[in-house]
């Protein structure tokens, strides 16, 4: 089994507050490690997709905590909302340290009833798909302990159409061909949209989520522009806007928002999907299409990327964001360390970088000023070099060598 990062979270979580909630994507692996640990601690262990548990735990949330003492791991929460409010009771009248673990597909704290029932009670652990360094066995500071200390020799990556198309969801991760993953991958987004989508709406008429789902596989990295969403997918603007936020609260679509330190710079955030297997497969794309289309590189290298550096800021608590001027110099990631400490880094699919590619990292150096740290410029290929005044090119597999 692959030991995931968070597991060390966690567990140092429920050492010292009564309640850990760890969140992510349906199918990421969150039930296998709340098992995990829960076998480990003694917990007792109950998840809300058996139907009888769910119906109790609607219906009488204070006598579905009976049936289930503490210390005890509630899996998927964010189907019996009100169980939150007996909880934070319960909580309130014996404040011990790790009463609770929960897990959720969808972020209850959007949820209209969970909204304040356990703030200062509760620490939030995301768990997205597996990352590159975790299949790898790295720590989970290895890449920003790179990034501060500066990466050396080569990387080559002779699989990354592989690692790319296979994305990190535990099971299509496992199989070994990609018809089997596109298998996964079908049933995978008509299951969420049945289920944890049409819970959170209420609403049986979702028929139009994928059209919108490949819409934002087409354009994962842009710029969020719900117009020219509207005019691809046909979609009315207030249901777009709705649908986002549906698929933000599944955690299936993440936005990065923008750093805003200049009103010279574009202030959207940008769409990018969790997982760059399901965006292959929601774009019909394979390592053959990947190998001659460049544009559809560049979009999954990115969304990639991201997926990795997502997971440091997680871990670091750092801030992520894009930065984009007006007149289209642009950073793919700006990191922001808890020190105020500035790095930016792009990625070109190519196999190798230039002092050119280098432009939007140079104004992020300007507008940051002594805070810029470093600029990286991640490539395909397997060398580095130095571009100008703390702004490097590094291979693509410097984030999880």
């Amino acid at each position: 089994m692959i030991r995931r990062h968070a597991e060390d979270r966690v567990e140092a979580a429920l050492d010292d507050t009564p309640a850990v909630l760890l969140h992510g994507p349906r199918q990421s692996g969150k039930s296998t490690l709340a098992q995990k640990i829960a076998k480990e601690r003694g917990f007792g262990y109950v998840t809300l997709d058996d139907l009888a548990a769910l119906e109790l735990a609607t219906s009488n949330p204070e006598a579905f905590l009976r049936a289930h003492p503490a210390p005890r791991a509630i899996d998927e929460v964010q189907r019996a909302p009100g169980l939150l409010l007996a909880l934070k009771a319960e909580i309130d009248r014996d404040r011990k340290p790790g009463r609770v673990l929960l897990t959720g597909s969808a972020n209850v704290l959007s949820l209209p009833k969970a909204a304040d029932s356990l703030a200062g009670r509760m620490e939030i652990i995301d768990l997205q798909p597996l990352t590159q360094a975790e299949i790898e066995g790295l720590s989970p500071t290895a890449f920003s302990d790179t990034l501060q200390s500066g990466f050396r020799g080569e990387a080559a990556c002779d699989d990354l159409a592989l690692r790319v198309l296979r994305g990190g969801f535990p099971e299509p991760f496992q199989r070994g061909t990609p018809a089997r993953r596109d298998a996964w991958f079908q049933a995978y987004i008509r299951s969420l949209l049945e289920r944890d989508v049409r819970d959170l709406a209420q609403i049986q008429g979702l028929t139009q989520m994928p059209r919108l789902l490949r819409a934002i596989a087409n354009r994962a990295g842009e710029t969020l522009n719900i117009t020219a969403f509207s005019r691809e997918t046909g979609l009315p603007a207030t249901t777009l806007e709705r649908y986002f936020d549906l698929l933000r609260a599944v955690f299936l679509v993440r936005t990065l928002p923008p750093w805003t330190q200049d009103p010279r710079l574009i202030r959207s955030p940008k769409v990018y999907l969790a997982d760059t297997g399901l965006l292959g497969h929601l774009g019909g794309i394979d390592d053959r299409r990947l190998a001659q289309d460049q544009r559809l590189l560049q979009v999954l290298l990115t969304n990639f990327a991201y997926c990795q550096l997502e997971a440091v800021r997680s871990e670091m608590g750092w801030g992520m964001f894009h930065l984009r001027t007006t007149r289209g110099r642009e950073v793919d990631f700006v990191l922001e360390t808890r020190s105020g400490e500035v790095y930016g880094l792009s990625v070109v699919a190519e196999a190798g970088a230039t002092p050119d590619h280098a432009d939007g990292l140079r104004w992020l150096r300007e507008l940051a000023g002594e805070r810029f740290a470093r600029g990286v410029i991640l490539h395909t290929g397997a060398t580095t070099s130095v571009l100008d005044e703390r702004i490097d090119a590094w291979p693509l597999a410097s984030l999880w060598s």
